[in-house]
């Protein structure tokens, strides 16, 4: 299934309209990874042109390493309980994000060991993030993703409760922008964790974003 969603034009200042998919095919994901990977490697590309030496490159674009194929192949050997969403507009893949179900539970307060929509992978495309491009072409595609799990969370029952593990350089946005909270201790390769709480989960969807 598929809806029309509004993301942010940079360029012009002004929303326009996407369309939101619900269950992404694997032929999907392969065509938006073709998309996706000549634009990180121009960036990393670009950023040895400017002296740093090529691990330095890979780990300032921290998505470099990302091949959603076999993420997405991988995930779906491991467990039947996942979904992968995307954002498409004007025939380019703009975001993706694969969540399981189930698979963990959460850590704050008295909700704690109950089931949770787990954030596996969410990735804007290069050509969104300021990271690597000097003018990004469209905004809130994270944060419609992040919304389209805490939907998905409340219709699970899960009540809007949603964790994920964050690459350093998306902290900020997890933590500010999501409203999710740190939880200390429960790293994963590195990465902190981060839990929006039912309670954060309607203010974050009540908020108009």
């Amino acid at each position: 299934m598929s809806q029309d969603i509004l993301i942010w034009e940079r360029s012009g200042e002004t929303f326009v309209t996407a369309r939101f998919h619900e269950n992404v095919t694997a032929e999907q994901i392969a065509r938006a990874e073709l998309q996706w990977k000549p634009h990180r490697i121009a960036a990393i590309e670009k950023l040895i042109s400017k002296g740093l030496m090529p691990p330095e490159a890979r780990r300032l674009i921290q998505h470099s390493h990302w091949d959603w194929v076999a993420k997405a192949v991988a995930l779906r050997e491991r467990t039947l309980d996942t979904r992968c969403f995307g954002i498409e507009l004007a025939d380019e893949w703009q975001g993706l994000m694969i969540v399981e179900l189930a698979a963990h539970v959460a850590e704050l307060g008295e909700d704690r060991g109950k089931p949770l929509v787990y954030i596996e992978f969410l990735e804007s495309a290069p050509w969104n993030l300021r990271d690597i491009c000097e003018s990004p072409r469209f905004g809130l595609i994270g944060m419609r993703l992040v919304e389209a799990a805490v939907k998905l969370s409340i219709v699970e029952g899960f009540h809007g409760r949603v964790g994920l593990h964050a690459l350093p350089q998306a902290e900020p946005f997890y933590e500010k922008r999501c409203l999710m909270k740190h939880v200390e201790g429960a790293v994963k390769h590195g990465m902190k964790y981060y839990e929006m709480s039912r309670e954060n989960a309607v203010k974050f969807l009540g908020e108009g974003r």
